[in-house]
């Protein structure tokens, strides 16, 4: 039964991967469809991630007080539903409603797939499980492109969103088929507890110091992992290297990124959460401080196999630190602190992209911005140091 209550779940998280990139690679075409401009294309790419900040704080306290299963099967067909529609929007504010509706249902879902595959899985495996888990976004995310191109000569950018919608809605099918809450074990008893119905014991006496670093965590995490896939290439153009070499860097990047998703799964699994991750963010910190350093005159072999490090390490990191955060609340509120954090978590990809671009404006380095990437990773290590000491 675990393993095909994994295999769901990493199915849905495929699903939250694919509907939240492809409207990049169909935004020309949509654009062009219904006489959008560049400034009215920006909201639309952000809906998707403001329903989820939303989803990802309400929906979980529902779960936390029902079945997560209910909750999973409920936000699927939610957001199976709206992405479909998003295949019969007319212009921007049509486009935006059901992005944001689509995001609010993902956001729903996410945590409670996660406090599932924590429930469900084996103790000794459950680090492997969720890195399984988070892999799916990645694949989510690659399929978006090809998804994109399939449908460019078969009815296009609507086809793309209706076939990815069906997807969705397949997939709440076979959920309701095969999908089952865990039994007896992690949650059985927890569920009778009067904990349940009390979401805001994530900021008691007893977890808020945990709670409040698993937020700060997130942000830091969030604010690497997002403004390097977002900024990289740009600060690697103004240090004089060509724009080929910068677009592969976040390929690079990613992918060193995937190939540690499953092994930081199975160091998790041998050695425990607090030494695998703390020795990771140590080695981020110090390698996002030399990438700095080199960034503009380092071989461009030697800062390709740096980047490939860095994702590595820092997406290998931020994979694991879902480990700790997965696990660190009883499954009575388990769902509401993964809610929270994520979703708190996301300030990280507001504020600092927009502290580096007004940093470039003002006329900062770009190697001194690279630099000071290493700042929120030994913070990150300091965090995960304090809910290991404390509890």
């Amino acid at each position: 039964m675990p393993k095909v209550l994994i295999a769901i779940c990493s199915l849905i998280y495929l699903l939250d991967g694919l509907l939240h990139s492809i409207l990049g690679p169909l935004a020309p075409e949509i654009a062009g469809d219904l006489g959008l401009t560049n400034a009215q294309l920006g909201p639309i790419f952000s809906a998707n991630l403001l329903g989820q900040c939303i989803g990802l704080i309400v929906v979980p306290m529902l779960a936390d007080r029902s079945s997560q299963r209910r909750v999973v099967l409920l936000a699927l067909l939610g957001f199976g539903l709206a992405q479909a529609a998003t295949a019969l929007a007319q212009g921007a504010t049509s486009l935006f409603i059901w992005r944001l509706i689509t995001g609010l249902f993902l956001g729903g879902a996410l945590p409670s797939c996660l406090a599932l595959v924590t429930a469900a899985a084996p103790a000794p495996r459950r680090g492997f499980a969720i890195m399984v888990l988070f892999t799916g976004y990645g694949l989510g995310a690659t399929l978006a492109g090809v998804v994109a191109t399939a449908f460019s000569g078969f009815g296009g950018w609507r086809m793309a969103m209706l076939a990815a919608g069906l997807a969705c809605l397949a997939t709440a099918l076979l959920g309701a088929l095969y999908l089952r809450d865990p039994a007896a074990g992690d949650g059985a008893s927890e569920r009778a507890s009067p904990e349940r119905s009390q979401p805001l014991l994530i900021v008691s006496k007893r977890y808020l110091v945990g709670t409040l670093m698993l937020w700060l965590l997130f942000i830091s995490m969030l604010t690497i992992s997002y403004c390097l896939t977002s900024w990289l290439p740009t600060l690697l153009v103004e240090v004089g290297r060509d724009r080929q070499f910068a677009a592969l860097s976040i390929s690079i990047f990613s992918l060193g990124g995937i190939i540690a998703a499953l092994g930081v799964g199975l160091l998790i699994d041998r050695w425990g959460a607090t030494r695998t991750l703390i020795s990771f963010l140590c080695i981020a910190t110090v390698l996002l401080f030399a990438v700095g350093q080199v960034l503009a005159t380092a071989s461009g072999v030697v800062l390709m196999t740096l980047l490939a490090l860095c994702g590595f390490f820092v997406l290998g990191a931020y994979g694991g630190i879902n480990v700790v955060l997965a696990t660190f609340y009883p499954a009575s509120i388990r769902a509401t602190g993964i809610g929270w954090a994520k979703s708190i978590g996301r300030i990280g990809t507001l504020v600092a992209p927009v502290l580096i671009g007004s940093a470039l404006t003002l006329g900062m380095a770009e190697t001194s911005i690279m630099s000071l990437f290493a700042v929120p990773a030994a913070l990150a290590a300091v965090f995960l140091a304090v809910i290991a000491f404390r509890y």
